[in-house]
């Protein structure tokens, strides 16, 4: 079968896409491995809600009622997902996960296997996303098998876990989010943490989301990155729940959950760990520090009149109190510890795609989502063009530049 282009992924930059050829008038395809929207349905635990304010959630031609400064639960955001859907018959064919891309030989610049047969195209646009897969480390093999091992795509809430204390391994935003949910619930949690930053929620009186599209941060283009490899940094943790608040690793220790350094390997029952949970607090801190001396920096330079700093998401440098202790080894069965989540991050993984494009870490070079293979594209990767590429507020942007520029090479659909 041959369609003039196949967009690969029904997410907000897949449906953006769609809705940009639509209006084009250009007949497409859009495959999906499940349904509209499926990693917001199959990878997020019940609770889960949207680290950025409703404000950002914009979808072309769609309007999302309710408050600007609010934060969309995950059905919430499922829900508008699919509206937008339908509010243009995107052609999406769900169930049909892509196996392989490879060049044409038959007529058509693309041939693509697929669970439901070949398919074949002169345009390609890849929207699958950065999160195809979760990262665990080699120690996880080493943990006892009465050990319950569950990952953070698979989470949906405390009582789906084994009795006893939970060790929750990284401290990205998922990982902070879910120990502190399993700690509410009542369970003992532990949680190693890694070198990830934390940012204030709000500050001087808006979210931070304001803040960094004001001051021109989510503008920011791949290339003013200090190292290509910080496109897969992990996002400072932060909560859209309840409102939206700053998520603390001192309040953490505080409230009751045992912190600790990173997890560095497993034998037995017992596990090491690294001796650097001060320094990792500290970086956290720092990073903190940071975004609001650039705020500061920015109120004080374009005179805005913007209430001084307050104390509401204190623990910020010195604020931030002493380092709890952290042991180096911890006996799980002795701990009382019965599950781990791991938290650990995700990887992505485009050996699917048999074209020589992608650089040392897998990812594609592209311009703006273009590739130097005529008619192939990418959308919705973090820092494709600028640091809003990856989120909901960069999808309708890239995708139509992309579209135009698919429409810039003729001969891409008419061969």
């Amino acid at each position: 079968m041959r369609d003039e282009v196949i967009v690969i992924g029904a997410g907000q930059a897949g449906l953006c896409a769609s809705y940009c050829l639509t209006g084009k008038g250009i007949q497409h395809a859009v495959l999906e491995a499940g349904a509209v929207g499926e990693t917001w349905r199959s990878q997020r635990w019940d609770s889960f809600c949207l680290v950025t304010p409703n404000w950002t959630v914009q979808l072309p031609g769609m309007t999302l009622r309710g408050d600007p400064d609010g934060f969309l639960r995950c059905s919430e955001y499922i829900e508008f997902i699919e509206q937008f859907a339908d509010s243009f018959s995107a052609p999406v064919e769900p169930s049909t996960r892509v196996l392989s891309v490879r060049p044409g030989r038959t007529g058509a610049r693309f041939d693509l296997e697929t669970t439901r047969g070949r398919r074949r195209c002169n345009g390609l646009i890849v929207c699958c996303g950065m999160y195809q897969s979760i990262r665990r480390p080699a120690a996880a093999r080493n943990l006892p098998g009465d050990i319950e091992q569950i990952d953070v795509d698979s989470y949906r809430n405390p009582d789906m876990l084994q009795k006893g204390a939970v060790l929750v391994v990284g401290s990205g935003q998922s990982g902070t989010q879910v120990a502190e949910e399993i700690h509410g619930s009542g369970r003992d949690v532990f949680l190693s943490i890694g070198k990830t930053g934390r940012i204030p929620r709000r500050y001087r009186g808006r979210d931070l989301s304001c803040w960094q599209f004001d001051m021109g941060h989510l503008k920011r283009t791949v290339d003013q990155l200090d190292s290509p490899a910080d496109r897969f940094r992990s996002d400072p943790h932060v909560s859209g729940r309840r409102g939206g608040y700053t998520i603390s690793l001192h309040q953490f220790a505080r409230d009751g959950i045992q912190l600790l350094g990173t997890l560095e390997s497993v034998s037995g029952n017992s596990i090491r760990l690294a001796d650097n949970l001060a320094a990792n607090m500290r970086s956290a801190d720092e990073y903190a520090e940071a975004f609001c001396r650039s705020v500061d920096a920015y109120v004080l330079e374009n005179s805005i009149p913007a209430p001084a700093p307050d104390d509401e998401n204190s623990d910020l440098g010195g604020a931030a109190g002493s380092c709890p202790n952290s042991p180096l080894e911890i006996d799980l069965r002795a701990a009382g510890i019965r599950t781990v989540v791991w938290a650990t991050g995700f990887a992505f993984d485009f050996s699917w795609i048999d074209f020589p494009i992608f650089d040392e870490f897998g990812y594609p070079y592209t311009k703006r989502g273009a590739t130097e293979v005529e008619g192939l594209y990418f959308l919705g990767l973090n820092w494709l063009h600028t640091r809003k590429s990856g989120i909901i507020l960069g999808a309708a942007c890239d995708s139509r530049f992309v579209v135009e520029h698919l429409l810039g090479h003729e001969k891409v659909l008419a061969a």
